[in-house]
């Protein structure tokens, strides 16, 4: 490496120290759009390392490192190691942007893999966009990324107007014909809102009333007992991460009673450890296959996974093997001597990728993996049940 590369590695350094926290230290990459000579393909991701919504990146990458590292003992790509630089944005979107730009100009990363939020994944667009760098798995379920054809951007995920659409049926089979809404006062919540009034449109299920949440808690009080006023005997939680345990113990506490269904971004682990009993009864959308027991082959091997790590396994950490293995098998398509096209047209070519109890559907005309959506509830033993 000359002297010149040396600097400019160091200032990269040292700014990603200052600016954003990575999470794998990665070997060095060239900033040309070819993945690193013939041993790394460096891969990029803007998450939450710190602030509230941190525990649901950290299950996210859990599940997608042991798959990474599962590759990478068995000989990697085509001989390349998968190498993984993740910094923080604290869901700040500008931040997310910046990120970004400095992993794609600054880090050289080949791809993108589960930047994590709604807000903070919209404000990436324009500069994954500008570079044309692949995105793959972003972790949100938003209507503006699934509307449309983007050549860059595949979701694994179902979206959460698939999530919400599920619950509202539900509900309506119940004979459940009122619902109120706490939703995150910021583009997922308000996405997640808007989803909540057209499903329920269309099944005759009205809206009691709706209420923004803020995601560093403040006014939960006040929000409980705006929604406890119409007494809604179903709320629906277009939330994620910490505010959500917290805003249901602010509604029990108010002496008002409802059943809570919540959007699969609420980390249900995080949801139990923080509510204990409280949580019974809480109904979950999920858009990953059941990580317990020996339900499907996927779960056989996360579970095995887990326990080497003695790590309680959770939906996320699932969502993140799910979305690693996708963005593995896009890579192995995208041939020995990959470039962002021929990854992008190797994800297209996953017409029928089944990975042992979850089937993933990529064309030239639809980026959107899969609608996969089944209801969980929380039980008595405190444990997620189908």
């Amino acid at each position: 490496m000359t002297a010149a590369a040396t600097a400019t590695r160091r200032r990269a350094l040292q700014a990603m120290g200052a600016g954003a926290a990575a999470l794998i230290a990665a070997p060095w990459a060239s900033p040309a759009p070819r993945a690193e000579a013939d041993t790394e393909i460096l891969i990029g991701q803007s998450c939450q390392l710190s602030g509230p919504l941190a525990p649901l990146t950290r299950e996210l990458q859990e599940g997608a490192g042991w798959c990474f590292e599962q590759v990478n003992a068995k000989g990697g790509v085509h001989g390349r190691q998968i190498r993984l630089v993740a910094l923080d944005d604290a869901y700040d979107p500008k931040r997310t942007a910046e990120n970004v730009r400095q992993l794609i100009e600054k880090n050289g990363v080949f791809a993108l893999f589960n930047l994590a939020g709604t807000p903070t994944t919209l404000a990436a667009l324009p500069v994954l966009r500008e570079y044309k760098v692949p995105l793959i798995a972003p972790f949100t379920g938003t209507d503006v990324l699934r509307s449309s054809l983007d050549k860059y951007v595949f979701n694994v995920r179902a979206g959460y107007a698939d999530e919400i659409e599920k619950i509202v049926q539900h509900l309506s089979v119940l004979g459940i014909d009122r619902v109120g809404v706490a939703y995150l006062n910021n583009s997922f919540g308000a996405g997640g809102l808007d989803a909540v009034k057209s499903a329920a449109a269309k099944r005759g299920v009205a809206l009691a009333a709706a209420t923004p949440l803020e995601i560093d808690g403040s006014r939960l009080q006040e929000a409980a007992q705006d929604l406890a006023r119409s007494r809604p005997p179903v709320i629906i939680l277009a939330t994620a991460g910490k505010v959500t345990s917290d805003f249901i113990a602010a509604y029990q506490s108010s002496g008002a009673s409802a059943q809570f269904y919540a959007l699969s971004v609420v980390s249900s682990q995080q949801l139990i450890q923080a509510l204990g009993d409280r949580s019974k009864g809480v109904a979950i959308a999920q858009v990953m296959p059941y990580p317990w027991g020996n339900a499907t082959k996927l779960a056989r091997e996360l579970s095995d996974l887990a326990s080497r790590k003695a790590v309680e396994v959770g939906y996320n950490h699932m969502e993140g093997f799910v979305s690693a293995k996708v963005l593995v098998e896009g890579l192995q398509q995208a041939g020995p001597s990959p470039t962002r096209e021929s990854l992008v047209r190797g994800l297209e070519g996953l017409r029928e990728l089944d990975l042992g109890g979850y089937v993933v559907r990529f064309s030239d005309r639809n980026h959107n993996g899969s609608s996969y959506v089944e209801l969980t509830i929380v039980g008595a033993s405190k444990r997620v049940l189908r």
